[in-house]
């Protein structure tokens, strides 16, 4: 099972839910203005939902945008229960797209990019936006793989299981890294992914600068040598990257499985 969680719909969407009701909601509702139940919740990239679900619980107002119709469709039906009562909305939107902006602009008390900033190529762009759609006080939850950690080139997905297993496989000059993918049988949707998280990478180090580039100061932040959702992936138990090797900057990369940051908009 351990290495067939993305192939286990129902099962990832599960743990995408407790993960972020352990992990994702106690992060940011130590920093949030205001209580739950008054924050509208905003998430770039939601799928069907399942980060969002522990908020609309919490009495969140969430709002879900993908550009993946499918599972928003998915998603639409899954959260029928919060759908109906007001507490989620879920769009097959573009974040640029004019009616939206206008629409979200200045909106939201919190938004969540979860595995989501690696997969998309004008980052600076995407987090501008993210700062215009936020309220004054509003916080930007960013949860990301670094590209140097074993499986920052979400390896997982790969049809081949050799190839999900195969730790800093990515880490090859992009040429050699597609070719051993062909050569282990991935079918063209997983390569052309696989590929392209490989032209998209996110280290700490790019991070730490898009941030600051994009108008954003830093709230709180943790490196977790074991990822949180690794305990729903793998039964590992979380843990926090020793203060030693995350002082090191590049080579944490390396051993940081996965980085959050909360971040709030730099006023200065």
């Amino acid at each position: 099972m351990a290495y067939d969680f993305h192939h286990d719909h129902a099962f990832y969407l599960k743990f995408l839910s407790e993960n972020a009701r352990q992990s994702i909601l106690p992060m940011a509702a130590r920093h949030l203005r205001k209580p739950l139940d008054q924050c509208r919740v905003l998430e770039l990239g939601c799928g069907e939902g399942g980060n969002l679900l522990p908020f609309a619980e919490a009495g969140a107002k969430c709002t879900g945008i993908d550009l993946n119709a499918h599972k928003i469709a998915e998603g639409n039906q899954i959260m029928a229960e919060w759908v109906a009562a007001g507490k989620m909305e879920l769009f097959a939107e573009n974040i640029f797209n004019p009616e939206i902006e206008a629409r979200f602009t200045g909106q939201f008390d919190l938004i969540i990019l979860k595995d989501v900033i690696e997969h998309i190529p004008d980052k600076d762009k995407a987090l501008l936006q993210m700062r215009r759609f936020l309220n004054d006080e509003g916080l930007l939850f960013i949860g990301w793989p670094p590209w140097r950690m074993p499986f920052g080139g979400h390896q997982q997905i790969a049809d081949s299981k050799i190839i999900r297993i195969f730790a800093w496989l990515h880490l090859l000059p992009k040429p050699w890294y597609v070719g051993v993918l062909k050569l282990a049988g991935e079918k063209k949707a997983a390569l052309d992914e696989l590929a392209e998280i490989h032209d998209y990478r996110v280290s700490i180090g790019l991070m730490n600068r898009l941030y600051k580039a994009t108008g954003f100061r830093m709230v709180e932040e943790i490196h977790y040598l074991i990822n949180p959702i690794y305990e729903y992936k793998f039964g590992l138990k979380t843990r926090r990257q020793w203060a030693l090797i995350k002082a090191v900057p590049w080579f944490r990369d390396f051993l940081t499985t996965s980085c959050y940051y909360l971040l709030a908009k730099d006023k200065a």
